[in-house]
């Protein structure tokens, strides 16, 4: 594994650990909802071989890593980062495609919904250096586009998928507030 890469990042009241042989099923159930399906640029539902194949090509793949997301200790989702270009790895890539969604639907949509991504773009520019993060959004997928507005993304092509950029400054600026809601402790 190179260097740079880390296999748990932690922050913002959430854990992100590597994604593991025992954690296959739960994502594929996860996976195959069709309240997260919806979203997704593929929707065919996945089998248990589909995902095993899956596992294996990414275990021995330094372009990217796959996070299980843990809220006080229980898997509430998946997080993933991808070198954009191709050839590069995450060790050196100079663009990063996240990816994210929160399965526990108790989770979707408040606040703590930012926090793996908070941990998952700290990680990315901080430890990783990279210059920008671009990902790639549904255009009906509101609240997808809504959400990484608030994080600092801009827009770079509309279409049917949504190009979207975010460079650390931008990020910074606009994440300042939300870090620090995040970072307060929790009531008793």
């Amino acid at each position: 594994m190179p260097n740079k890469l880390l296999t748990q990042l932690q922050g913002y009241q959430v854990r992100l650990d590597a994604v593991t042989q025992d954690d296959l099923e739960m994502i594929r159930q996860w996976r195959n909802d069709p309240s997260v399906a919806q979203f997704m640029l593929s929707q065919e539902s996945i089998s248990t071989e589909q995902q095993q194949a899956w596992f294996k090509k990414i275990s021995r793949d330094f372009s990217q890593q796959h996070f299980v997301i843990f809220y006080k200790n229980e898997a509430i989702g998946v997080a993933n980062i991808k070198a954009y270009y191709q050839g590069e790895t995450l060790d050196n890539a100079r663009v990063i495609e996240p990816g994210l969604y929160i399965a526990d639907n108790r989770y979707r949509n408040n606040i703590l919904a930012f926090a793996p991504t908070l941990v998952l773009n700290d990680y990315c520019f901080e430890v990783l250096g990279v210059q920008a993060l671009l990902a790639v959004v549904k255009a009906d997928n509101l609240a997808a586009l809504n959400y990484n507005t608030k994080l600092g993304y801009q827009i770079e092509k509309q279409a049917e998928l949504v190009e979207i950029r975010l460079n650390q400054a931008d990020y910074q600026h606009h994440t300042h507030g939300l870090k620090a809601l995040l970072n307060r402790p929790a009531r008793s």
